[in-house]
């Protein structure tokens, strides 16, 4: 699923960002897209968990490349930075520990029977992952590098690089699960409180791509508690709330990134009134911003169903803190849409022009959103 994610994200970044082809540097965007895609394939094609810490390595290259050299303003170098050194640091340890279980053991398959004595090569083991979560507390290269990225490179950030600490979670389950039993109450409360503290600070936010990228570290820190429950439902409802934020995270970029180029600004104090410019790119917006909040029809609702009930299971005084968060994901979700189209229309917009390839995204993402929710459920009954 995680393959297929990520040639689909990768084919609507090309098909999304065409007017950067156009230029002088087109083959190195091209060529830094086709590597991008053959590292997260290899990612998470590989059995071995050395293969799978050097190709996600190698698959940052290509996002800082893209930051870089198509990016917006100037932070654009400290954002590619702090993308580098947030996720080198955090994984080196992961690096040390690959080597010492090589020298002990002479492999470090993923279905190796093999179970850890040291908590601290566990913690820095889930460490590495819960970096590229980003879990709260370490997300502060997300919001930077979301903001300063190009249209494409905040989709396939979104879509997913955020998904390759889920996959290194899914494929360590098996090496920390003592860990995992015996630390469960100290993540889960810390994700708790990030979540609910992410949500208010969303609401205060006039940048869209900000808003939206702290909604993503939200998003992931309900996966991340899902994970920690060890339950059926809870690792479930991880797996399929990952691949349905994919797609809605990356859709909602996509639309801010459209956005951008028209008014050159994400700030809801200059921008206003769009429903009077483009109502047929108002309704994807409506569309992905009920997706965002988990409404049906939409794999969102099944997976925020399934990790609710996981944690509930877990601990009954999680409900308290679920009501806050899931309202105020709603609240933001919708102030979204309401303060960028409804009001005055601004005075920033001189021409707009709209091609069928917009709306063909747009498509081509619901398209799939959809399909997922009906096989899922398909499956369940």
């Amino acid at each position: 699923m995680f393959c297929c994610l990520s040639i689909w994200i990768c084919i609507l970044m090309m098909y999304s960002m065409l007017n950067y082809q156009n230029t002088s540097n087109s083959f190195m965007f091209i060529f830094c897209v086709n590597f991008l895609l053959f590292m997260l394939f290899l990612v998470f094609s590989v059995m071995d968990f050395f293969f799978f810490y050097f190709f996600f390595e190698a698959s940052l290259i290509p996002i800082f490349l893209i930051i870089f050299g198509w990016g917006y303003q100037p932070e654009r170098l400290s954002a590619g930075y702090f993308l580098i050194f947030y996720t080198l640091f955090a994984s080196l340890p992961f690096l040390f520990i690959v080597f010492y279980v090589f020298s002990v053991n002479g492999t470090f398959c993923f279905f190796f029977p093999f179970s850890f004595s040291s908590n601290f090569m566990m913690f820095f083991i889930l460490f590495s992952f819960l970096v590229s979560f980003p879990m709260f507390g370490v997300h502060l290269w997300l919001p930077k590098a979301h903001v300063e990225a190009p249209v494409g490179g905040s989709m396939v950030l979104a879509g997913v690089l955020l998904k390759l600490g889920g996959y290194g979670f899914f494929r360590s389950l098996g090496f920390m699960y003592f860990f995992i039993v015996g630390y469960d109450y100290l993540f889960i409360s810390f994700c708790l409180v990030g979540c609910l503290y992410m949500s208010m600070f969303c609401m205060i936010q006039s940048d869209l791509s900000i808003l939206i990228a702290y909604s993503s570290v939200c998003h992931m820190g309900m996966v991340i508690m899902g994970l920690f429950t060890l339950s059926y439902w809870g690792v479930l409802g991880s797996l399929v709330f990952m691949i349905g934020h994919g797609f809605v995270s990356s859709g909602l970029f996509y639309l801010v990134g459209l956005v951008y180029s028209r008014f050159g600004s994400r700030s809801f104090f200059l921008i206003s009134g769009l429903i009077l410019y483009m109502p047929s790119v108002s309704l994807f917006w409506f569309f992905f911003c009920v997706l965002n909040m988990s409404c049906p029809p939409s794999i969102n609702l099944f997976s925020e169903i399934s990790l609710f009930f996981s944690l509930v299971s877990w601990d009954f005084i999680v409900t308290y803190y679920l009501f806050f968060v899931f309202f105020l994901s709603a609240c933001y979700s919708l102030s979204i849409f309401f303060l960028s189209h409804h009001g005055n229309d601004s005075c920033l917009l001189k021409f707009i022009y709209m091609f069928v390839r917009f709306v063909n995204i747009y498509f081509y993402f619901y398209i799939f959103i959809l399909y997922f929710f009906l096989y899922w459920v398909l499956i369940i009954f």
